[in-house]
């Protein structure tokens, strides 16, 4: 499936952008008129931050190229920025849930920034963009972000004792989340749980590329 009305793609991002630059807002406290030093110290924002750049220049980019063929802004940093956003909802749905709660109600920036943004990117590549493009060896390179994340931690704060800890770490340990905190964790805990997100989100990738190229089957069949 590939809607290729661009007024439409533009559109849908728009509205991702408009979720996102809210949700960005409110997670660093400047709706409520002060600033949350933990603010980019956590993935969730890293990850979003890096996804409403990569819209906003994909936005541009459509205007500007309205009669092209072309249905994608740089394809590699969208299944990267993607991927990262699905890292984010699933490891704060499955392990994080509770921090979403402030005062015993979900706070409304944290289910925009984990789940509204995440899934509407996910749905904008299979709504707009062009089925079978994924190179096979992409799912090896989408987690980067996510990669060059871990790697900042780890060196900063355990090689060089830096702070990154706030919300829900704050008191508890200066990395930014306890299980990758080796006092805590432990060190043989904290490379299990790398190692086992490096093998499951490898394959939530070459899940996305197997989808990717059934759906361009479809597509081929029909035509």
């Amino acid at each position: 499936m590939c809607i290729r009305n661009k007024t439409a793609s533009i559109i849908w991002k728009l509205a991702l952008i408009v979720f996102a630059t809210l949700g960005l807002l409110g997670g660093a406290g400047l709706l409520a008129g002060h600033y949350e030093p933990a603010f980019p110290h956590m993935f969730t924002n890293v990850s979003n931050i890096f996804n409403w750049v990569y819209f906003v220049c994909a936005v541009v980019w459509l205007v500007r190229n309205r009669d092209s063929e072309a249905t994608t802004f740089a394809p590699m940093a969208k299944y990267t920025a993607m991927v990262s956003l699905l890292v984010t909802m699933l490891i704060a749905h499955f392990m994080l849930f509770d921090a979403m709660f402030r005062d015993g109600q979900l706070a409304w920036e944290l289910v925009w920034l984990h789940y509204v943004v995440p899934i509407m990117t996910l749905l904008d590549w299979l709504l707009f963009d062009e089925k079978g493009k994924m190179p096979a060896w992409g799912p090896l390179t989408w987690l980067s972000l996510v990669l060059a994340y871990l790697a900042f931690a780890m060196i900063y704060v355990g090689a060089f004792g830096g702070y990154m800890g706030g919300g829900t770490t704050a008191d508890i340990t200066n990395y930014p989340y306890t299980f990758l905190d080796p006092a805590i964790s432990g060190a043989g805990g904290v490379a299990a749980f790398c190692a086992s997100m490096l093998v499951a989100f490898i394959a939530l990738g070459y899940l996305l590329f197997g989808i990717d190229r059934l759906m361009a089957k479809r597509a081929r069949a029909r035509s």
